[in-house]
């Protein structure tokens, strides 16, 4: 069996841990993990040579959250199990962090890089946290943007620390801070050097030993007199005063489930509001909406992009470029962002590049950009605008090498490289129209040669912002919805229906 969390017990009694999962980039919590926590658990209550506990990671990341191929199991589960089931389940990582917190020996949280999700809810379980002060260190809960709430204690522990105003920002925006407004917010106590970051982790926890955890003591707001009383009005309130709007907060149920767990929990022992939080978080479950965004926005993204890029030893010189017009602005910021080595080249047409690839071969490419009709050309590009979950560099018409260099460039530029066969826009074709709409297009796209791996499509529409996240995409949407969309099909579109019907039973079934 691999181990995932590596142990030093020093003279003193501090135990050291270190959270380094083989094969991963980033240390993410898995049922594994989860085995690896109990079990240190464990060891820490039985063994009286130990005293406390540091609790870092033997990555540049501390802890990226959870894997959400088990969350899209627990989304694929709630579509058979029960409440109960489905609450056991799901929720056995918050009672593990309420078991840890309460410890009479105390954990002492060395975070040394990004912190988000259920990372950021394993620190805070911690008695003190203590943060690297390094810029790339981002602290947050990014929940929200795939539908789902942080279901480990976050929703309780954040208003507890940081009060109720910026634990409801955090937890709504999904946005990131740093460790100095980590700091200023009580959420962690200092922001140091990575060099001495675990030598004062581990005098922290000296200092603590015998002394037993104290609610009052951890948490500067435990009486979180802060916090409104619920009601359903209430709720809707708040979520619209931090900038949800009326049409979000009726299609995307993560934000009544945050508002609902913050005050539902509000002023209970942390054990009782872990379990109120887990009763939103269910709520989620059984709603088809996270299920959707965690597939189309995470997992299908995450395939996208290994499967999208450039092959190995593609890359880019420089790209050449004609006047650009209005229209073509996000181009010039983006390229300009994506520092990509530039040349003026005077005798392009309006709105063109010439990429010169590292093999010395030219690609020329009309520019387009979604927000303006866009014409022919033989290769052209279009760039959706950045939204939150990314944007998407749509190369239509091009052929195979033209194709990989688009593809080298796109990551420069923050963006997808999805491929159309054209010879125009996929993407302005499904902006704009109602999904019905969107859906008798999508499926006779998908029909077509070269159309190519079903789930982009859905991907590319929700990054683009043409189709809302909620839905997880025209084709995924069709799926759900057919049995009241496709007997109004028109014959082109059933007839495309009718073919990809077993594709689409295998991707959505």
């Amino acid at each position: 069996m691999e181990t995932l969390i590596h142990t030093t017990l020093e003279s003193d009694g501090v135990l050291v841990a270190t959270i380094d999962m083989p094969g991963r980039t980033m240390n993410v919590f898995s049922a594994e993990l989860m085995d690896a926590l109990d079990a240190l658990m464990d060891r820490v209550d039985s063994d009286a040579a130990i005293r406390s506990v540091v609790l870092t990671s033997g990555k540049p990341t501390f802890l990226a959250g959870a894997d959400l191929v088990m969350v899209r199991g627990y989304t694929d589960s709630a579509k058979t199990g029960t409440h109960d089931e489905l609450f056991s389940m799901c929720g056995r990582l918050g009672r593990q962090f309420v078991r840890l917190e309460q410890s009479d020996k105390p954990w002492v949280a060395a975070v040394n890089g990004i912190a988000l999700g259920g990372g950021l809810e394993l620190a805070l379980a911690c008695r003190v946290r203590l943060v690297t002060d390094e810029s790339r260190t981002q602290i947050g809960v990014p929940e929200v943007r795939w539908g789902l709430l942080p279901g480990a204690g976050g929703t309780q522990r954040l208003p507890r620390l940081a009060g109720f105003d910026a634990a409801l920002d955090m937890l709504l925006s999904g946005r990131s801070i740093p460790p100095a407004d980590a700091v200023r917010l009580g959420i962690f106590a200092r922001a140091l050097p990575p060099a001495v970051l675990l030598d004062e982790a581990r005098s922290v926890a000296r200092a603590l030993h015998g002394e037993p955890f104290d609610a009052k003591a951890k948490f500067a707001r435990l009486t979180q007199a802060d916090v409104p009383p619920y009601s359903p009005e209430s709720a809707r309130a708040i979520a619209l005063r931090y900038g949800v709007s009326a049409a979000d907060f009726d299609l995307y149920p993560a934000y009544s489930a945050i508002v609902d767990s913050v005050l539902k929990g509000a002023r209970l022992s942390l054990a009782e509001a872990t379990d109120a939080e887990m009763t939103q978080f269910l709520r989620l479950m059984f709603n088809p909406v996270a299920g959707h965004m965690v597939r189309t926005l995470f997992l299908e993204r995450l395939r996208a992009e290994r499967e999208l890029a450039a092959p190995k030893g593609k890359g880019i010189e420089r790209v050449e470029i004609g006047a650009l017009g209005p229209a073509c602005t996000s181009w010039a910021d983006a390229l300009a962002r994506g520092k990509v080595t530039q040349a003026a080249n005077g005798s392009l047409p309006q709105d063109t590049i010439e990429i010169v690839d590292l093999q010395g071969e030219r690609h020329r490419v009309a520019l387009a950009v979604l927000d303006t009709e866009a014409g022919t050309a033989p290769t052209m590009c279009l760039l959706s605008p950045a939204g939150p979950y990314g944007r998407v560099m749509e190369i239509i018409g091009a052929n195979d090498a033209a194709a990989m260099a688009l593809a080298a460039l796109a990551p420069r530029l923050g963006a997808l490289p999805w491929r159309t066969p054209g010879p125009t826009s996929v993407l302005q074709k499904l902006k704009g129209a109602s999904l019905e709409d969107q859906a008798r297009t999508a499926v006779q796209y998908a029909a077509t040669s070269g159309a190519g791996d079903l789930a982009f499509l859905d991907v590319a529409s929700c990054l683009a912002g043409v189709t809302p996240a909620w839905s997880g995409g025209p084709l995924h949407w069709l799926w759900d919805e057919r049995a009241n969309v496709v007997p109004r099909f028109d014959a082109a579109s059933r007839d495309a229906w009718n073919r990809l019907q077993p594709a689409l039973h295998r991707a959505f079934a």
